[in-house]
């Protein structure tokens, strides 16, 4: 194992006690005295109480509604939530308490509960920060700036350009311009094609060679000049290509347009491919509506840091938008981590942060046991998978001869739809399942204990028992990316010892995506880092605009990287080394499956087209639930690997169908403080994508945790509400900024495995 000498720092945007003013502090201890006294109803003294305290947070929130980090949050977020419900709140008082203002007020909590209690990376409300590791024998410095952030960005969505380019080859007398593709799953034999087709087709001599010529780099003008010119020309003329090109358009062979691909800056490709226009007249209608966009986004980026002006931007650019692409300037209403909006803001956390030996070393021992459990988990699932796609060979081969790298993909895609297949195809459950297992004996916990230790020294034998036979990764070497929190009430308990460690997610991929990247200072630096562990060519799958965005995009790829094209993206930039899926076929070779490209005559082992997907379908499956309703917290030399976790079914949380809300907040009270659930906690439903904060001392929030059980027990009444306790609580957050504002946070490192 050996650890990248730079973290990512992941954090809030909004300091830890914006959320607190959401609680109810005097409620709350009228609350404990009454559930300690064993009275059966409360007195109306507690009600009064309750009421009062209802009143402040509504005054918080209005508070809230009104101050400028909140409203350019929402404003970059979600303009139309702002507009219609929290800047309507803010002019409220705290009186005002109709239906409309509670679903206001929850409106307000809900983003206020995410951005101050959460670690994000987005926007200033989830700035990006980086952490340098050194040898120094001081744990931890930190340097905050004068500002929270010391760069803002803003980007475009790649949809917003998309858009923009569908609406550009709507102009016929335009599109001539552009350049058609061959999509990669069809290939041209001679005259015929082959493609996802039951049969090959036939094709006639001027079809098959207008096909030959079209594979992105030229423009559908300058191919009709080619197949129209000399005394036997193959068309009659160029408008006879360009329905040609039309006809193939329809039958979905060609993509023909502007493509944009899936990258940080969309608009830098788009103006490189328009600027390829030789005509000038239709160069310059061509960028014009790019242009404006562009001038639009600039205005919204000279904005930023002040609510009024950014709200005429923003509207400026979507009024722009609709006028140059005739599409609405939204999509995906409703989703909470959709691309919804035209553009994002990216921001680096104004600071400087140090890591030293103390801290590192601390870590690494603890975090060397953990990975050698990862490193099995992940052999076990590359050697089921490899089986699996060896048993699904043989189904599809005709005696043992060779099979379309395109029909085994699409057979393993579809196989992993279904329970039984996937199981077979890909046997990630029951690795995982045997994985936890096998902690889960080493650790030989007592269920009795809440807080229970164990040492390195004495784990270290067990765990290479357990582990020690570890099967050939997806790559020979790979990254592992554990988040790791520090529990100190400042950095200078950190420099006296005063700390521990807490282990969050571990991610069995390199979790450094675009986003972070483009907020490094020295991104060279991580490139070089990355082609380190190279052992080879990558061969990187060009990623689908369905299921990523250019900020979650994993990029710290060796430069001489093979770009494998299977569906309709392009590749990343112009002149990109590509692989065509249409062009692979599948070949037992010595025992091992082995992809053949029947253009260039390279092989590659299977599993080199499989890497990238195994580590983004298996980078959360690390786990270490110890025990399936209660999992106490379990440290291990001054790292906490595991914490307080509980599960309990959506329907037996009887509270969450209470209406009175002081009587559902004092019920639900009465179950956190019978299983001993802290103050402040994390819960995870099925219906919610990632974990909600609840401090119980809140009813506001407790109400919010309580229609989301409601709504979970409603739609899936068998699924589980899991909670796991705040480590570090509000108290113990060292992140602070110029003014001693506390913010959560935690440190993204990147392992080098082999």
């Amino acid at each position: 194992m050996a650890l990248w000498p730079w973290a990512a720092l992941r954090g809030a945007g909004f300091p830890a006690q914006d959320a607190l003013r959401l609680a109810a502090p005097t409620a709350a201890s009228a609350a404990d005295t009454w559930l300690a006294s064993g009275v059966e109803t409360p007195g109306d003294a507690l009600r009064t109480v309750f009421d009062s305290d209802l009143l402040g947070i509504s005054a918080a929130l209005r508070s809230l509604a009104g101050e400028s980090h909140l409203s350019e949050a929402l404003l970059w977020q979600n303009r139309h939530a702002y507009k219609t419900g929290v800047e309507p709140l803010a002019a409220l008082p705290a009186t005002a308490r109709n239906s409309k203002a509670r679903q206001r007020e929850r409106l307000v909590a809900s983003y206020v509960q995410r951005y101050s209690t959460k670690n994000d990376t987005i926007g200033f409300f989830g700035p990006v920060g980086w952490a340098r590791l050194t040898p120094s024998n001081e744990g931890l410095r930190w340097t905050p700036g004068q500002r929270l952030v010391s760069r803002r960005a803003v980007y475009f969505e790649t949809w917003c350009l998309d858009a923009l380019s569908a609406a550009l080859a709507r102009d016929a007398s335009l599109r001539r311009w552009a350049p058609p593709r061959l999509l990669p799953y069809f290939r041209l034999e001679g005259h015929v094609l082959h493609g996802p087709m039951p049969t090959p087709v036939e094709l006639g001599p001027e079809q098959a060679l207008l096909l030959s010529r079209c594979d992105g780099s030229a423009s559908a003008v300058s191919i009709a000049r080619e197949l129209t010119a000399g005394d036997s020309p193959a068309f009659a003329s160029q408008d006879e290509i360009f329905t040609a090109l039309e006809q193939a358009v329809g039958f979905g062979v060609l993509l023909w347009g502007w493509e944009v691909p899936l990258v940080i800056r969309p608009e830098v490709v788009l103006r490189g491919a328009l600027m390829a226009i030789e005509d000038a007249d239709a160069r310059a209608r061509a960028l014009a509506p790019l242009e404006r966009l562009e001038r639009a986004r600039a205005a919204v980026e000279a904005a930023a840091g002040t609510p009024t002006a950014l709200d005429g931007a923003v509207a400026e650019l979507e009024a722009v938008f609709q006028e140059v692409a005739g599409a609405p300037p939204t999509r995906a209403a409703g989703q909470t981590y959709a691309s919804r909006t035209l553009i994002y803001e990216d921001c680096e956390r104004d600071g400087a942060l140090v890591l030293g030996a103390p801290v590192i070393g601390r870590l690494g021992a603890v975090l060397e046991l953990v990975l050698t459990g990862a490193r099995w988990l992940v052999g076990e699932v590359t050697r089921g998978t490899r089986a699996g796609l060896d048993a699904l060979f043989n189904r599809l081969s005709e005696g043992g001869a060779p099979v379309s790298l395109t029909a085994l993909q699409l057979a393993f895609v579809q196989g992993l739809k279904d329970p039984a297949s996937e199981a077979e195809l890909m046997p990630v459950a029951k690795a995982v399942a045997e994985h936890r297992r096998r902690w889960r004996e080493l650790f030989a916990l007592d269920p009795e204990v809440r807080r229970q230790t164990r040492t390195v020294d004495s784990l270290r034998p067990r765990v290479l028992e357990a582990f020690g036979e570890v099967g050939p990764a997806w790559r020979s070497r790979w990254h592992a990316s554990p988040d790791v929190m520090i529990d100190a009430a400042s950095e200078e308990a950190v420099r006296a010892g005063d700390y521990q460690l807490v282990l969050g997610e571990l991610h069995l991929c390199n979790s450094i995506s675009s986003l972070f990247v483009e907020q490094h200072p020295a991104p060279e630096e991580l490139f070089a880092l990355a082609e380190r562990c190279a052992t080879g060519v990558d061969v990187v799958p060009v990623f689908p605009k369905s299921e990523w965005s250019q900020r979650t995009l994993p990029c710290l790829f060796p430069r001489d990287s093979l770009y494998y094209l299977s569906g309709q993206e392009p590749p990343p930039q112009p002149g990109a080394r590509a692989l065509r899926v249409g062009d692979m076929v599948v070949e037992r070779r010595d025992g091992t499956l082995e992809v053949l490209d029947r253009v260039s005559g390279r092989r590659f082992d299977l599993m080199e087209f499989m890497a990238v997907f195994l580590e983004q379908r298996c980078a959360s499956i690390f786990d270490l639930a110890l025990a399936d309703d209660y999992s106490p917290r379990v440290t291990v030399d001054g790292v906490v690997v595991a914490r307080e976790r509980w599960s309990a079914p959506a329907s037996e949380l009887g509270f969450a169908g209470l209406t009175d809300p002081m009587t559902q907040w004092l019920e639900a009270r009465r179950w956190q403080q019978g299983l001993g659930i802290p103050r402040f906690a994390f819960f995870k439903v099925a219906t919610e994508r990632k974990p909600c904060f609840v401090d119980f001392d809140s009813p506001l929030l407790v109400e919010m945790m309580a229609k989301l059980v409601r709504r979970t027990a409603e739609e899936s009444p068998a699924s589980r509400v899991q909670f796991s306790e705040m480590l570090p609580d509000p108290e113990h957050l060292w992140l602070t900024d110029a003014a001693q504002r506390r913010y959560t946070s935690e440190l993204r490192l990147v392992c080098e495995m082999s």
